[in-house]
């Protein structure tokens, strides 16, 4: 399930920007005295760091519909490897008790239905074009905004338990469909370009792992802090770009 937060302010702007030292082999240029005592142009090669700017960018409205899409079938697979739902773990809980009383269960349960008739209701009024279904996305929108963070705070204490969900599953692949979808870099001014690359999403993915993994170069730093800003953001769409600095900060201590 994926939060819906002021998807209608989403435009071309950053979520957040950072920078990074990238370490290069460079020709400088220095002059010095030769024998004749006349000034000269020395080549040599020197390692020098440049500037490496990085954005995360807010994603278009149609992004956020592909992002559906997309965990939808993330889910679906999910299902079809025998990886139990948040809503199966619930019923079982309720069934046999656990971690929630009979009640929290109960309520969690009709809330996640909740949720899941105003998100159906919502994907029928983005396709109408009409002005009463356009209001009424935007009122979904804020519905379903409010009833995400209730159910987070029902659900804080299974944690542990639904991050091996196949809810929890399709999640941490939309997390990662984001991150490959949002990140941009510049180097020395010039025009932003993808950060990673790759003809599909399986190629893209492989090379997001290939650049974590490689702890020696500053791409890894790049990604993981890509990796983190996005996974804020997408629980916390209202978030300012000062909350998610501080969030950064924090984290890497």
């Amino acid at each position: 399930m994926l939060d819906y937060g002021k998807r209608k302010n989403m435009a071309k702007e950053n979520i957040y920007e950072f920078t990074l030292k990238k370490k290069i082999k460079k020709q400088v240029e220095t002059k010095r005295k030769g024998k004749d005592g006349e000034e000269e142009t020395v080549l040599s090669n020197r390692t020098v760091s440049v500037p490496v700017k990085f954005f995360v960018k807010k994603p278009t409205r149609r992004m956020a519909d592909e992002a559906e899409v997309f965990y939808s079938i993330q889910l679906s697979k999910a299902i079809k490897m025998g990886i139990v739902t948040k809503a199966m773990l619930i019923k079982k809980y309720a069934d046999n008790g656990g971690a929630l009383s009979e009640d929290e269960s109960k309520l969690l349960l009709k809330s996640l239905k909740n949720l899941n008739d105003l998100e159906n209701e919502y994907k029928l009024c983005s396709v109408k074009k009409t002005k009463e279904s356009k209001e009424r996305s935007e009122e979904l929108e804020l519905e379903i905004v409010v009833l995400k963070r209730e159910l987070q705070e029902l659900e804080s204490s299974l944690q542990s338990v639904y991050q091996h969900t196949a809810d929890s599953k399709a999640e941490k692949e939309v997390l990662l469909w984001y991150a490959i979808q949002l990140a941009r870099f510049s180097e020395e001014e010039k025009e932003e370009k993808v950060f990673f690359k790759g003809m599909d999403f399986e190629e893209q993915l492989e090379d997001l792992y290939e650049k974590y993994e490689d702890e020696e170069s500053f791409e890894s730093e790049a990604t993981s802090n890509i990796c983190r800003v996005v996974g804020y953001w997408f629980y916390n769409q209202s978030a300012e770009k000062k909350d998610i600095e501080a969030f950064i900060e924090q984290d890497g201590q």
